[in-house]
């Protein structure tokens, strides 16, 4: 089965309203979106197929955002990533290959870093 071109994303926040406007946001800017409201969800999700990217917030009820990384990276290794947060301090350092966005998010700056992030995993 030939690999499609689009780019696949996965969106995971525990909030709907979030992953409603990531995923048309996405969608409309031609990726090709798919939204998890908690990590084991992802994970379920990452099982299914393989992303491009992961975009997850990082506190969230179950896993936080660094445990679906690492999950996510045991079916994908150096899946690019980005983990937005209200609270820089709390998240901490990331993993390598991780970048780090504060909320609120600009959706025309996530736009301008998403084409860098795919091309890492490349």
């Amino acid at each position: 089965m030939p690999l499609s071109a689009t780019p696949r994303i996965l969106v995971v926040d525990d909030e709907e309203a979030i992953l409603y406007v990531f995923e048309r946001y996405l969608s409309v800017a031609g990726y090709d979106v798919a939204v998890a409201n908690n990590g084991f969800d992802a994970v379920r999700a990452g099982e299914a197929g393989p992303f491009d990217l992961l975009i997850t917030d990082f506190r969230m009820p179950g896993m936080n955002g660094i445990e679906v990384i690492h999950a996510l990276r045991r079916l994908k290794p150096g899946l690019p990533a980005l983990v937005i947060s209200g609270n820089p301090i709390e998240a901490g350092k990331m993993p390598d290959g991780v970048r780090f966005l504060s909320k609120p998010v600009s959706m025309a700056g996530l736009l301008g870093i998403i084409p860098s992030l795919i091309g890492q995993g490349a």
